[in-house]
Protein backbone atom coordinates (compact mmCIF):
# COMPACT_ATOMS: atom_id res chain seq x y z
CA UNK A 1 0.00 0.00 0.00
CA UNK A 2 1.12 3.66 -0.43
CA UNK A 3 0.43 7.26 0.38
CA UNK A 4 -1.60 8.94 -1.87
CA UNK A 5 0.27 10.43 -4.60
CA UNK A 6 3.24 8.30 -4.48
CA UNK A 7 4.28 6.67 -7.34
CA UNK A 8 5.25 3.39 -6.15
CA UNK A 9 3.74 0.20 -7.73
CA UNK A 10 1.54 -1.47 -5.34
CA UNK A 11 -0.29 -4.90 -5.17
CA UNK A 12 -3.72 -5.05 -5.22
CA UNK A 13 -6.05 -7.09 -3.69
CA UNK A 14 -9.45 -8.92 -4.33
CA UNK A 15 -11.49 -5.82 -3.98
CA UNK A 16 -13.64 -5.03 -0.72
CA UNK A 17 -15.56 -2.34 -2.13
CA UNK A 18 -19.01 -3.28 -2.23
CA UNK A 19 -19.99 -2.11 -5.92
CA UNK A 20 -17.18 -3.33 -7.70
CA UNK A 21 -18.17 -6.57 -6.45
CA UNK A 22 -21.20 -6.22 -8.35
CA UNK A 23 -19.72 -5.77 -12.20
CA UNK A 24 -18.21 -8.67 -14.04
CA UNK A 25 -14.53 -9.67 -13.78
CA UNK A 26 -13.88 -8.44 -17.33
CA UNK A 27 -14.88 -4.72 -16.47
CA UNK A 28 -13.13 -5.15 -13.09
CA UNK A 29 -10.17 -6.02 -14.31
CA UNK A 30 -10.46 -2.69 -16.39
CA UNK A 31 -10.76 -0.82 -13.61
CA UNK A 32 -8.41 -1.87 -11.61
CA UNK A 33 -5.90 -1.82 -14.56
CA UNK A 34 -6.44 1.97 -14.54
CA UNK A 35 -6.46 2.29 -10.64
CA UNK A 36 -3.67 2.37 -8.17
CA UNK A 37 -4.42 1.47 -4.33
CA UNK A 38 -3.91 4.59 -1.80
CA UNK A 39 -3.88 4.99 2.14
CA UNK A 40 -6.39 7.94 3.24
CA UNK A 41 -6.31 9.47 6.66
CA UNK A 42 -8.58 11.55 8.81
CA UNK A 43 -8.93 14.96 8.19
CA UNK A 44 -7.50 14.50 4.45
CA UNK A 45 -9.55 16.73 1.56
CA UNK A 46 -10.20 13.97 -1.05
CA UNK A 47 -12.24 16.50 -3.20
CA UNK A 48 -12.18 20.73 -2.24
CA UNK A 49 -15.29 22.23 -2.73
CA UNK A 50 -16.11 23.83 -5.84
CA UNK A 51 -12.83 22.90 -7.57
CA UNK A 52 -12.27 20.75 -10.41
CA UNK A 53 -12.54 16.70 -9.33
CA UNK A 54 -9.06 15.19 -10.26
CA UNK A 55 -9.59 12.24 -8.97
CA UNK A 56 -12.78 9.34 -8.33
CA UNK A 57 -12.30 6.89 -5.44
CA UNK A 58 -13.60 3.69 -4.62
CA UNK A 59 -13.38 2.81 -0.80
CA UNK A 60 -12.26 -0.48 0.28
CA UNK A 61 -11.96 1.02 4.21
CA UNK A 62 -12.74 3.97 5.53
CA UNK A 63 -15.36 6.56 6.14
CA UNK A 64 -15.55 9.77 4.20
CA UNK A 65 -18.33 12.57 4.52
CA UNK A 66 -19.49 14.55 1.87
CA UNK A 67 -20.30 18.10 3.67
CA UNK A 68 -22.16 21.02 1.70
CA UNK A 69 -20.92 24.79 2.72
CA UNK A 70 -23.67 26.40 5.20
CA UNK A 71 -21.24 29.70 5.97
CA UNK A 72 -17.79 31.05 4.42
CA UNK A 73 -15.98 28.30 6.90
CA UNK A 74 -18.88 26.17 7.99
CA UNK A 75 -19.51 22.96 6.50
CA UNK A 76 -22.16 20.13 7.47
CA UNK A 77 -22.47 17.03 5.79
CA UNK A 78 -24.69 15.73 3.15
CA UNK A 79 -24.26 12.19 3.10
CA UNK A 80 -21.13 9.54 4.16
CA UNK A 81 -19.08 7.39 1.96
CA UNK A 82 -17.82 4.06 3.01
CA UNK A 83 -16.58 0.41 0.82
CA UNK A 84 -20.39 0.74 0.07
CA UNK A 85 -19.63 3.66 -1.98
CA UNK A 86 -17.74 6.06 -4.16
CA UNK A 87 -16.09 9.74 -4.40
CA UNK A 88 -17.00 11.24 -7.73
CA UNK A 89 -20.50 10.56 -8.54
CA UNK A 90 -21.42 13.61 -10.11
CA UNK A 91 -18.89 12.46 -13.00
CA UNK A 92 -21.20 9.80 -13.80
CA UNK A 93 -24.07 11.99 -14.08
CA UNK A 94 -22.79 14.81 -15.94
CA UNK A 95 -19.99 12.91 -17.50
CA UNK A 96 -17.64 15.90 -18.23
CA UNK A 97 -14.84 17.41 -15.95
CA UNK A 98 -16.59 19.51 -13.24
CA UNK A 99 -16.15 21.47 -10.05
CA UNK A 100 -19.28 19.95 -7.69
CA UNK A 101 -20.24 22.10 -4.94
CA UNK A 102 -19.49 20.01 -2.14
CA UNK A 103 -16.60 18.69 0.33
CA UNK A 104 -15.09 15.28 0.32
CA UNK A 105 -13.07 14.75 3.51
CA UNK A 106 -12.04 11.14 5.15
CA UNK A 107 -13.46 11.02 8.83
CA UNK A 108 -12.20 7.50 9.38
CA UNK A 109 -8.32 6.18 8.04
CA UNK A 110 -8.58 3.27 5.41
CA UNK A 111 -7.78 2.54 1.87
CA UNK A 112 -9.22 3.16 -1.68
CA UNK A 113 -8.74 2.24 -5.71
CA UNK A 114 -8.08 5.60 -6.82
CA UNK A 115 -8.61 6.89 -10.30
CA UNK A 116 -7.82 10.15 -12.22
CA UNK A 117 -11.06 12.12 -12.79
CA UNK A 118 -10.16 12.26 -16.69
CA UNK A 119 -9.21 8.01 -17.40
CA UNK A 120 -12.62 7.57 -15.43
CA UNK A 121 -14.71 9.47 -17.80
CA UNK A 122 -12.68 7.85 -21.18
CA UNK A 123 -13.55 4.04 -19.46
CA UNK A 124 -17.08 4.65 -18.48
CA UNK A 125 -18.68 4.25 -21.74
CA UNK A 126 -16.69 1.06 -22.33
CA UNK A 127 -18.67 -0.53 -18.75
CA UNK A 128 -22.01 -0.18 -19.10
CA UNK A 129 -22.68 -2.34 -16.31
CA UNK A 130 -20.26 -0.52 -13.72
CA UNK A 131 -22.08 2.71 -14.76
CA UNK A 132 -25.73 0.92 -14.30
CA UNK A 133 -24.37 0.15 -10.76
CA UNK A 134 -22.95 3.34 -10.09
CA UNK A 135 -26.48 4.57 -10.76
CA UNK A 136 -28.13 2.82 -8.74
CA UNK A 137 -25.80 3.88 -5.94
CA UNK A 138 -26.52 7.61 -6.98
CA UNK A 139 -30.40 7.03 -6.71
CA UNK A 140 -29.66 5.19 -3.01
CA UNK A 141 -27.63 8.49 -2.32
CA UNK A 142 -30.24 10.89 -3.70
CA UNK A 143 -32.63 9.02 -0.83
CA UNK A 144 -30.14 9.06 1.73
CA UNK A 145 -29.74 12.41 1.49
CA UNK A 146 -33.42 13.34 1.14
CA UNK A 147 -34.51 10.96 4.17
CA UNK A 148 -31.23 12.48 6.23
CA UNK A 149 -33.01 16.32 5.92
CA UNK A 150 -36.46 15.00 7.04
CA UNK A 151 -35.04 13.71 9.80
CA UNK A 152 -32.61 16.30 10.63
CA UNK A 153 -36.00 19.18 10.66
CA UNK A 154 -38.37 17.25 12.47
CA UNK A 155 -36.60 14.31 14.52
CA UNK A 156 -34.75 14.85 17.82
CA UNK A 157 -31.08 15.22 18.11
CA UNK A 158 -30.98 11.89 20.52
CA UNK A 159 -32.95 10.25 16.96
CA UNK A 160 -30.55 11.68 14.33
CA UNK A 161 -27.38 10.89 16.32
CA UNK A 162 -28.48 7.27 16.40
CA UNK A 163 -29.85 7.24 12.62
CA UNK A 164 -26.20 8.23 11.64
CA UNK A 165 -24.33 6.04 13.74
CA UNK A 166 -26.31 3.39 12.53
CA UNK A 167 -25.33 4.52 8.49
CA UNK A 168 -21.74 5.16 9.09
CA UNK A 169 -21.61 1.35 11.21
CA UNK A 170 -23.09 -0.01 7.68
CA UNK A 171 -20.69 2.12 5.66
CA UNK A 172 -17.29 1.12 7.79
CA UNK A 173 -18.87 -2.27 7.84
CA UNK A 174 -17.74 -1.99 11.78
CA UNK A 175 -19.74 -1.38 15.30
CA UNK A 176 -16.15 0.34 16.42
CA UNK A 177 -16.64 3.99 15.03
CA UNK A 178 -13.45 5.91 15.54
CA UNK A 179 -14.75 9.79 16.07
CA UNK A 180 -14.45 12.47 18.87
CA UNK A 181 -17.38 14.33 20.25
CA UNK A 182 -16.32 17.15 18.51
CA UNK A 183 -16.10 15.40 15.23
CA UNK A 184 -19.78 14.23 15.19
CA UNK A 185 -20.92 17.97 16.26
CA UNK A 186 -19.34 19.08 13.45
CA UNK A 187 -20.56 16.76 11.06
CA UNK A 188 -24.11 17.03 12.62
CA UNK A 189 -24.32 20.70 12.84
CA UNK A 190 -24.88 20.96 16.38
CA UNK A 191 -22.97 21.65 19.82
CA UNK A 192 -20.37 19.19 20.73
CA UNK A 193 -22.31 19.53 24.54
CA UNK A 194 -25.77 18.25 22.78
CA UNK A 195 -23.82 15.53 20.98
CA UNK A 196 -22.14 14.09 24.31
CA UNK A 197 -25.59 14.49 26.10
CA UNK A 198 -27.06 12.35 23.63
CA UNK A 199 -24.12 9.74 24.12
CA UNK A 200 -24.60 9.72 27.43
CA UNK A 201 -28.34 8.54 27.04
CA UNK A 202 -27.52 5.93 25.13
CA UNK A 203 -24.49 4.52 26.90
CA UNK A 204 -26.79 4.73 29.82
CA UNK A 205 -29.59 3.02 27.97
CA UNK A 206 -26.75 0.02 27.06
CA UNK A 207 -26.70 0.80 23.17
CA UNK A 208 -23.47 2.14 23.07
CA UNK A 209 -19.89 2.47 24.80
CA UNK A 210 -18.37 5.95 24.38
CA UNK A 211 -14.55 6.60 25.00
CA UNK A 212 -12.24 8.83 24.45
CA UNK A 213 -12.18 8.49 20.30
CA UNK A 214 -14.37 6.14 19.97
CA UNK A 215 -17.87 5.07 20.06
CA UNK A 216 -18.79 1.44 19.82
CA UNK A 217 -22.09 0.14 19.05
CA UNK A 218 -23.90 -2.32 21.51
CA UNK A 219 -26.96 -3.04 20.65
CA UNK A 220 -27.80 -2.06 17.05
CA UNK A 221 -31.42 -3.37 17.12
CA UNK A 222 -32.38 -1.03 20.14
CA UNK A 223 -30.38 1.42 18.43
CA UNK A 224 -32.74 1.14 15.24
CA UNK A 225 -35.50 1.56 17.77
CA UNK A 226 -34.17 5.13 18.42
CA UNK A 227 -33.43 6.20 15.35
CA UNK A 228 -37.04 6.37 14.04
CA UNK A 229 -38.04 5.01 10.28
CA UNK A 230 -35.37 6.98 8.67
CA UNK A 231 -32.39 4.23 8.93
CA UNK A 232 -34.49 1.62 7.90
CA UNK A 233 -35.97 3.57 4.81
CA UNK A 234 -32.48 4.41 3.76
CA UNK A 235 -31.33 0.80 4.45
CA UNK A 236 -34.36 -0.39 2.48
CA UNK A 237 -33.01 1.54 -0.66
CA UNK A 238 -29.56 0.38 -0.61
CA UNK A 239 -31.02 -3.18 -0.49
CA UNK A 240 -33.06 -2.76 -3.10
CA UNK A 241 -31.09 -1.31 -5.24
CA UNK A 242 -27.72 -3.05 -4.89
CA UNK A 243 -29.02 -6.38 -3.32
CA UNK A 244 -31.85 -7.01 -5.15
CA UNK A 245 -31.06 -11.11 -4.09
CA UNK A 246 -32.08 -10.56 -0.26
Amino acid sequence: MMEAGSQNPVHVVPVRNRLLRLIPQNELSAVLSRSEAVRILPRQILHHWRLPMEYVYFLERGLVSVSARVEHDRFVEAWLIGSEGMIGAPLVLTEIDQSPPHRRVVQVSGTALRMSAREFLSMLPELPNLKRILLRYIDVVLLQTSQSGVCNAVHSLKQRLARWLLVASNALEDDKLPLTHEVLSHLLGVRRASVTECLEVLEKDGLIHSSRGLVSILDSRALQRVSCTCFDTIAREYRRQLNPEE
